[in-house]
């Protein structure tokens, strides 16, 4: 009997596998420039977007929010970026590149353009174009799933942790008693 499910034709692997791949390949790549691929994507965000939120760039680049955090400080004492206090609102961080964090992404456009290149292939310009509207179509279809899992977490009845193993027994060892 022949399983119904094949890995090798399962979505999420599939698209786990590609970017795997790619993206340890384009970090190999651009190690040598000491810029890590979570670097490159938020110094890319903000070189695309300008000045942004920290909430709206852990948003874009898909990188927690205390990741990011730690990310920025890092990527400030590089001097890629810097990081103001939000005119808007007082308590808000902005975010926005150097000029250095400018020419270094700059100085990496290049090699992340040469790795869309190698992995499109192949394809056709209006291939590529359906491809990127549907992982995009994809990722929002996704963050449905954190939705759903809220809704669950709330719908089950709260597990109280009972002290001991659940079989009711003690695994302690019984104590020795002195001989009389």
């Amino acid at each position: 009997m022949k399983n119904a499910f094949a890995l090798a034709e399962f979505l999420p692997y599939l698209l786990n596998r590609a970017g795997v791949k790619i993206g340890l390949a384009f970090a190999r790549d651009i190690e040598s420039l000491d810029v890590t691929l979570p670097m490159w994507r938020v110094m890319v965000a903000l070189w695309e977007s300008g000045d942004q939120r920290l909430g709206d760039l852990a948003e874009r680049t898909s990188i927690d929010f205390s990741t990011l955090s730690r990310l920025l400080v890092n990527l400030q004492h590089r001097q890629f970026i810097v990081r103001r206090r939000s005119g808007l609102d007082g308590r808000a961080l902005s975010v926005s590149l150097t000029d250095k964090g400018r020419a270094m992404t700059e100085r990496i456009i290049p090699i992340a353009s040469h790795y869309e290149e190698v992995a499109t292939r192949g394809l056709d310009n209006a291939d590529i174009k359906r491809l990127k509207r549907m992982l995009i179509r994809l990722f929002s279809n996704i963050q449905t799933l954190d939705a759903e899992y809220a809704e669950r977490q709330a719908a089950e009845p709260r597990k109280r942790k009972m002290p001991g193993p659940p079989n009711g027994k003690s695994t302690a060892l019984p104590s020795k008693r002195p001989r009389s």
